[in-house]
């Protein structure tokens, strides 16, 4: 359950950096936006593969949940994804990841009686 925390809380980071950000950068966003270019998405996947790949941390939903990728950084980068999109939508991902888990168990319970 700590990873899921860690995961929310990182992409609550996200979203915070990244609506100041289009805040500062409006004119931008905007000048973007009206030619097609999803300004929006592209700047919080910016923000957080800055904050997966930099702060040291190197955060990896994949290596916390203690599954090896073969290809190097790739848990980096799909966790960067995850998280760009969200603290919201994490979060509805961990709700139906747990509720899946639950169904598991409790179909486990039931072959078990």
């Amino acid at each position: 359950m700590e990873v899921f925390l860690i995961i929310i809380l990182v992409a609550a980071i996200v979203e915070a950096i990244w609506e100041t950000l289009k805040k500062l950068l409006a004119p931008l966003v905007r000048w973007l936006d009206d030619r097609g270019f999803p300004a929006d998405q592209t700047g919080a996947l910016i923000v957080a593969l800055l904050i997966c790949f930099g702060l040291g941390s190197r955060v990896d939903l994949f290596v916390m949940l203690g599954i090896s990728l073969e290809v190097a950084y790739l848990g980096i980068i799909l966790t960067a994804v995850l998280l760009s999109r969200g603290s919201n939508f994490i979060h509805d991902l961990i709700g139906t990841l747990s509720g899946l888990r639950e169904n598991n168990n409790l179909i486990d319970f039931e072959a078990g009686k």
